[in-house]
């Protein structure tokens, strides 16, 4: 090499190889911007349709979160307006994930679905334990102790937890390989699990705001009234149908091989 580009930054030197590798400045500019334009396009051409299921779904929280709001705030119901806000970020966090796997990211979505699922269980345990509310909103709220009570409440809450932990937040299998950030082929069993990933966390995102503003919804789809010993509360099950239950399975197989 006898010139250097004006934005070279470093030449590294592979003897072994008898490479040399040049790398520029622009090198994260490009990442996101020229490389993820490219990435996400072959994303679309394998998992548009797939995208736009997700998407769909996500949708509906936004309209359940959005009449909730209002409804919280027309009765002041501050619990419920700090609920409001807790879905709002997770649902951010949710958009934010699914941004990185299309744009080529595989690791790192993982690691913001399990806070956005943190975000959920505070909802899920704040609706059942309303004398915490005060703690949570004086920041001396323990978030990890909502784990316990979204498991007790909502039944594939712990699985999902759980797998997140375990392949993304810790060190799982793959943080123990290079994830290079490329275009994606057909078969890619990282971008399905992520993808069904990001589906579950929309999925319990929805199931969440049912049951935090449930009194807003004509035929829940997710939750049940039982019966309760205590004078002028209602109690609610998880409890759906086999329909719903089939479509449940469908929709958290997104990406799967048909």
């Amino acid at each position: 090499m006898t010139s250097r580009h004006p934005d070279t930054c470093a030449i590294v030197i592979d003897n072994k190889n008898q490479q040399i590798i040049e790398v520029r400045k622009t090198v994260l500019v490009n990442q996101i911007t020229r490389d993820a334009d490219r990435i996400g396009r072959s994303f679309d051409a394998i998992h548009g349709d797939d995208l736009n299921k997700i998407s769909e779904q996500f949708a509906l929280c936004v309209a359940l979160l959005t009449s909730g709001l209002i409804k919280a705030d027309q009765e002041e119901d501050e619990l419920r307006i700090a609920c409001c806000e807790l879905l709002s970020n997770a649902l951010n966090s949710l958009a934010a994930a699914t941004h990185l796997v299309r744009s080529g990211f595989i690791l790192q979505p993982g690691i913001i679905l399990r806070s956005c699922i943190e975000s959920l269980a505070v909802v899920l345990h704040l609706v059942q334990n309303r004398s915490d509310f005060e703690s949570y909103r004086n920041h001396t709220f323990d978030s990890t102790r909502a784990i316990t009570s979204a498991k007790r409440v909502f039944e594939p809450f712990g699985r999902i937890y759980g797998m997140l932990s375990k392949e993304f937040t810790h060190i799982g299998k793959m943080h123990k390989q290079v994830t290079p950030i490329r275009e994606y082929s057909q078969h890619d069993e990282a971008l399905t699990a992520n993808l069904q990933f990001v589906a579950a966390g929309v999925w319990m995102c929805y199931a969440t705001c049912e049951l935090t503003f449930i009194d807003t919804m004509a035929k829940p789809r997710y939750w049940c009234e039982v019966p309760t010993d205590v004078p002028g509360h209602s109690a609610f099950s998880y409890n759906p149908s086999p329909s719903e239950r089939a479509w449940m399975e469908r929709f958290l197989s997104i990406g799967s091989a048909p």
